[in-house]
């Protein structure tokens, strides 16, 4: 923490101290490939150039500003307040949790004593969320996550927080919550057009993908947590578990290669076998219903949806779902389980 504080002070900014190391996991765009290299690829995406700057610049969000007094306050009463009960509780999981993080590059160490210091600088409080997932033998485990309550408002200076300041309506359009409706939808609407034909369906989950983009250094020193009793400042250097452009942010990456997928998939021209993920090996083959299971009847829809034969992608936020029709002769069910790695794998 001492040490990053000195760094931050040698280079005069968190700006110029990013761009100072600008090669290293604290560079803009270090888990994507170079824009320049991505750039032909999806130059025509409409998501593009909002891509290339989340790349090259991080994600900013557009806020409404504070006074520097009511800013002021703000750091005053978040550093008497602490953290949620959630995370005091917890405090062995909270660390456990941070240090993950912090190893990873993902949150930057500093003193607590000394963050009033940093120009611009904003405190918000963290919690422990309790989910469950599952193990390798489908038994249900409990899981912690992190989050970082951007909505909590400081009354005694600006009475605002950094979620609700977002201007939303200059925010790109997030599509990713109708997802089951679009797939159920296709679904029908393929096995009405090849009754009989099994429906192949794959996942993939991006691990960690929030943590997969960068903050913009004005939405990092916005994002800052605290460990009191360590006298520890940690500033968020990637997406936030509670801020609320993140989602919008977020999906502008995931929905391109979700589309980059399904044209991969498309394409006339790839060959499965000789061009495939570097993993590829590790995608277990597929998992077939018995064959005295009757295949459903499609209904006629209100609507007309396009089915085209090599199938489609769909995204939910960071789980990418591919579906596929197995036809006789066709390189159908291969396309289906390569196309959404290869995607990943490109960007």
């Amino acid at each position: 923490a001492q040490r990053n504080y000195c760094v931050l002070r040698k280079f005069g900014s968190l700006e110029q101290a990013i761009r100072n190391q600008k090669d290293s996991p604290v560079g803009y765009g270090s888990e994507f490939r170079h824009p320049n290299e991505l750039e032909p690829i999806l130059h025509l995406h409409p998501n593009w150039p909002h891509f290339r700057q989340l790349l090259k610049e991080g994600s900013d969000w557009p806020t409404e500003s504070i006074t520097e007094e009511a800013r002021i306050a703000d750091v005053h009463e978040a550093l008497g307040f602490g953290n949620h009960k959630g995370a005091t509780l917890n405090a062995d999981t909270l660390r456990s949790l941070i240090i993950d993080d912090v190893i990873h590059g993902y949150s930057l160490p500093l003193p607590l004593s000394k963050i009033h210091l940093l120009p611009g600088v904003l405190l918000a409080p963290m919690n422990i969320v309790t989910q469950d997932t599952i193990d390798e033998k489908g038994n249900i485990i409990p899981k912690f996550r992190l989050t970082h309550d951007q909505s909590f408002k400081f009354v005694k200076g600006s009475n605002t927080s950094l979620n609700s300041r977002l201007r939303k309506d200059e925010l790109p359009p997030c599509y990713f919550g109708w997802v089951i409706r679009r797939l159920v939808n296709w679904i029908v609407a393929a096995r009405r057009k090849y009754p009989g034909r099994r429906i192949f369906a794959t996942k993939v989950d991006f691990k960690s993908a929030y943590r997969r983009l960068h903050l913009n250094y004005r939405m990092a020193i916005q994002s800052c947590t605290q460990l009191p009793d360590e006298d520890i400042a940690l500033m968020a250097l990637r997406l936030t578990f509670g801020g609320a452009a993140c989602p919008y942010e977020w999906s502008i990456i995931s929905e391109t290669i979700c589309d980059l997928a399904t044209a991969i998939a498309h394409d006339d021209s790839w060959d499965p076998p000789t061009l495939q993920a570097p993993d590829q090996e590790l995608v277990p083959p597929p998992s077939l219903l018995p064959d005295d299971i009757p295949f459903c009847e499609g209904k006629e829809l209100i609507v007309d949806v396009e089915i085209n034969e090599r199938g489609t992608h769909e995204m939910y936020l960071d789980d990418l779902i591919g579906i596929g029709i197995d036809l006789p002769g066709s390189d159908n069910k291969q396309r289906a389980e390569r196309a959404p790695l290869l995607a990943i794998h490109t960007c």
